[in-house]
């Protein structure tokens, strides 16, 4: 299959959907700490490079931050579930 613009593989059907021209899906790994940590680095010096808008920049760290804090409250519930399974 040939194809100039990007696709997206639905995950439940396995079918195959052309994204519009100029539209995409920014694929990275988010689910440590971590991998937050090394996307606003990223975003960080995308902005300072004028990649990036700055004010864009800063939505998406404050967004990244949010994912960090949902998955710093995920970890620790599941230690205290473990704790309390333990007793």
């Amino acid at each position: 299959m040939s194809n100039r613009y990007p696709v997206e593989i639905d995950g439940a059907t396995g079918e195959v959907e052309t994204l519009p021209p100029g539209k995409f899906r920014y694929r990275c790994k988010l689910d440590t700490l971590a991998d937050c940590r090394r996307e606003m680095a990223k975003v960080y010096r995308e902005s300072r490079s004028k990649i990036i808008d700055v004010s864009d920049g800063s939505k998406f760290v404050y967004m990244l931050g949010a994912v960090g804090k949902i998955i710093e409250a995920s970890d620790l519930e599941q230690r205290i579930e473990a704790l309390e399974g333990k007793r």
